[in-house]
């Protein structure tokens, strides 16, 4: 689950929280006495628009606002949250067709800048005809950020013994502790940041802007997202895509573990791709033998982390290194350069980061803690994951076969194994009956093709555009004719295609 800039309740209290969902889901208009509704100081609301102090979106010609919303739907007279949002307005007024709101994914993505993607996507004439609106979700950017004191992304390996275990473990336990630390052992502030009250406040927020439905475009972990409102908010819905999706279903912990499949396809491809220029590269001259340097550098850096520049990296955290190299088959060659750096350095060479190369190693700065921070609120907030270590160390043997460098990432502990309480209201596992259109590449290493599939079956009235290629994020992201004709129709007329259909990379 992507980042741009990615179970259990007792029976009372899951009553409880469906009939609470239901309430907040009905129609403001089927209320005999709007006067009496209680988030009535949240919608009527009047944003302060200014501008929005970020070069690219002053220069797109956004404005920014900031609401406030309830921390606790359920007691709305209670403590309250800051939403920050952007617009970009819509300049063809006679054409206009309404909100479209973004979701970046991670979760725990900022979304703020996300319409910046549609302009050259959507093409300025159709862009012309939205309300482009950039909302960051709670708990990450203008939006009440969470901090933990997280130095580094949650999701590490369990490397390649019971010792790469029991670190994995103690590391994630470890980041509970510092979220217990900075908001109170019982983590009560943390339980309301979850994907139902992100959906609350998405329509909170197409309230207070005067609408009475958006459009949404969501990618990874924004699909689950705008599936969720869908289901929360039936009719809210105009235009819905969904772009690399999730599975409701398997979401969180099962939706990770389907990652280890399709990134060691991934990493297969790219072996093929290196092995054909040896000469270039010199990793290896077969797929075999170019697989084989990289498991080499990944157990290297479990005896001695390498150093790259001022960078370290150890076991842990090399095949989380190579997910970020390797995430677009446009890029190989960039991926390869990276690799042979990390090939260098557990030769005990000398060598510097490259631009790319530092991002994936990952510098701890205060963006990185609120997004990580997030995550873990959001994951642990939506669905309760197995607290038996045990369960966790018979996935992770299990995937070594089939999967040897990403099965002991994606299978190893969740930090949710140590979260001290459970979630609030059970996750959303169900689709719903609104109208979407779902884009999913055939390779996508994040969020797997079988997840889009599966969310297409629980949207009956859904369509799928399916991209052969490998990338995670099409739309905005990938050009491809074929992909973007057939969204932008969608966007333009609110007109599903007549069918599923299957596009092929556009000739370099």
């Amino acid at each position: 689950m992507r980042s741009r800039s990615l179970r259990t309740a007792v029976i009372g209290a899951l009553a409880t929280a469906v009939a609470f969902a239901g309430q907040l889901a009905t129609p403001r208009a089927a209320s005999a006495d709007t006067d009496t509704d209680p988030l009535r100081p949240f919608t009527t609301q009047r944003p302060h628009w200014t501008a929005c102090h970020h070069p690219e979106l002053d220069r797109a010609g956004a404005r920014c606002a900031t609401i406030r919303v309830p921390l606790d739907y359920r007691k709305p007279g209670g403590r309250t949250l800051s939403l920050g949002f952007s617009r970009i307005k819509a300049t063809d007024t006679a054409h206009r067709i309404g909100l479209m709101m973004h979701n970046s994914g991670g979760p725990g993505g900022a979304s703020l800048d996300m319409p910046l993607l549609d302009a050259p996507a959507m093409g300025k004439e159709l862009a012309a005809r939205y309300d482009l609106i950039g909302m960051d979700p709670r708990g990450v950017g203008r939006s009440s950020p969470l901090r933990c004191g997280i130095s580094g992304h949650w999701l590490r390996s369990a490397g390649y013994d019971a010792a790469g275990f029991r670190a994995q473990a103690r590391y994630e336990a470890d980041l509970v502790r510092g979220c217990r630390r900075a908001y109170g052992k019982d983590l009560s502030y943390l339980r309301h940041f979850t994907t139902r009250n992100t959906a609350r406040d998405m329509d909170v927020l197409r309230t207070v802007l005067g609408e009475p439905r958006t459009s949404y475009f969501g990618v990874s972990y924004g699909t689950y997202l705008g599936a969720v409102y869908a289901k929360m908010f039936p009719g809210r819905t105009d235009r819905l895509l969904l772009d690399s999706a999730l599975d409701p279903a398997r979401y969180h912990v099962r939706a990770f573990r389907d990652a280890a499949a399709p990134n060691e396809e991934l990493l297969d491809a790219w072996a093929a791709w290196a092995a054909r220029r040896s000469g270039t590269y010199g990793l290896g001259d077969t797929p075999a033998r170019v697989r084989a340097t990289v498991e080499r550098i990944a157990r290297q850096a479990a005896r001695t982390p390498l150093r790259v520049g001022r960078y370290t990296a150890d076991g842990q955290q090399v095949p989380l290194v190579l997910t970020a190299l390797l995430v677009d088959d446009r890029r190989f060659a960039d991926a390869a350069k990276n690799i042979r750096l990390l090939h260098d350095a557990a030769a005990g060479r000398v060598v510097e980061p490259t631009e790319p190369l530092a991002s994936a190693l990952g510098t701890p700065d205060e963006v990185s803690d609120v997004q990580n921070s997030l995550q873990l609120a959001l994951l642990c907030g939506d669905a309760a994951a197995p607290h038996d270590l045990s369960w966790y160390r018979r996935n992770v043997e299990r995937s070594r076969a089939g999967a040897p460098l990403y099965g002991p990432m994606f299978n190893g502990v969740s930090p949710c194994a140590f979260w001290p309480n459970a979630p609030v209201e059970p996750p959303v596992r169900s689709g719903n009956a609104a109208p979407g259109l779902i884009v999913q590449s055939t390779g996508d290493p994040r969020t797997s093709y079988a997840g889009g599939l599966g969310l297409h079956r629980r949207m009956p009235h859904s369509r799928l555009i399916t991209l052969r290629a490998r990338v995670h994020g099409v739309y905005g992201l990938y050009p491809n004719r074929c992909v973007y004709g057939q969204v932008n129709d969608y966007l333009r007329t609110g007109k599903l295609p007549a069918r599923d259909t299957v596009c092929r990379k556009d000739r370099a």
